[in-house]
């Protein structure tokens, strides 16, 4: 039976042109997780407690990807405490777990789906898209047919919640695959990662051949098979893409797309540093709001309805 998202196709190179916009994006942009020992002392102050870090961090930026998901999904006590830790309009990205994507390979996953989905339904409006990442062995070839059934049931069961999908096997990076998950309502992850080919132009002739007004998610992951002596430090700068991904984000911004950004600290040595750069290059083009917010717990007569499910 053919797969609903066709056969492997060439990385697109066709020009880039931003979509008219309504009104501007907007930008949620962080960090891989917030907790490096390597930041103590540089981005975090040296005494500041590890409970305090995640507070530090959403003053500072306004999301996060928080990889600590992929191996444990959080315990309610855990995101009511980092719920209370940040300030409103912050956002998570959580990793699904490895046991659905690498693991079981979306084989007998349905508990554990259903898990991973009630957290990011706990998160309410802190909810950034979760992200579902499988193996570069996880192919269309091999993996194709689980992989439509299992979008197909997220169409389903999770048609209110912002989900993002990364894949390394090249059969799936494909504006095919692409126009698959945006019709189920399912986000692409658009990565910069050495060694892989550049999918921005697929993610955006998906996009405009399904009128789909889905955030575009970035991951700038850079080269992590070279690991660096510590996260401390700009090592190896990347000027280049930086400028690249900064008028791509730009012009999706301006089209009146939204935007989720996360660096990795492989990317160029130190991701709090990253960030800034690239903030710095994207303001170039249009202007960005601040973000300073007032960091505390929530009003005690306030029902956000968040952890409701626990």
């Amino acid at each position: 039976m053919a797969l609903p998202f066709g056969r492997s196709e060439s990385i697109s190179d066709r020009n880039e042109k931003p979509m008219k916009a309504e009104k501007t994006g907007t930008l949620r942009v962080g960090t891989s997780s917030w907790s490096f020992p390597d930041w103590r002392g540089v981005f975090y102050r040296p005494q500041t407690p590890a409970d305090q870090q995640l507070s530090f961090y959403a003053q500072q930026f306004n999301s996060v990807e928080a990889n600590t998901s992929f191996y444990a999904l959080p315990a309610p006590k855990t995101l009511l405490r980092w719920l209370e830790g940040v300030p409103e309009g912050f956002t998570f990205s959580l990793k699904a777990p490895r046991e659905i994507t690498h693991e079981r390979r979306l084989v007998d996953v349905k508990q554990t789906t259903a898990a991973y989905l009630d957290v990011l339904r706990s998160l309410g409006p802190a909810a950034a898209p979760g992200l579902i990442q499988f193996p570069a062995t996880f192919t269309r070839a091999s993996d194709g047919r689980r992989l439509a059934d299992f979008g197909d049931s997220l169409a389903t069961s999770a048609a209110e919640i912002p989900l993002s999908v990364e894949v390394r096997a090249f059969d799936l990076m494909t504006t095919a695959f692409i126009r698959f998950l945006l019709e189920r309502r399912i986000g692409f992850v658009a990565v910069e990662r050495t060694g892989q080919p550049d999918t921005f132009a697929n993610w955006q002739a998906a996009a405009e051949s399904t009128a789909t007004r889905l955030p575009c998610h970035i991951r700038l992951i850079g080269n992590d098979r070279d690991p660096l002596p510590d996260d401390k430090v700009i090592r190896r700068p990347q000027d280049e893409l930086l400028d690249k991904w900064a008028k791509r984000i730009a012009d999706l911004l301006k089209s009146g797309t939204d935007v989720f950004c996360y660096v990795h600290n492989p990317f160029e040595g130190h991701a709090p540093e990253t960030v800034r750069r690239l903030r710095d290059r994207v303001s170039q083009y249009l202007p960005l709001p601040d973000w300073n917010p007032i960091v505390g717990p929530p009003d005690e007569e306030e029902d956000s309805g968040q952890l409701s499910l626990f």
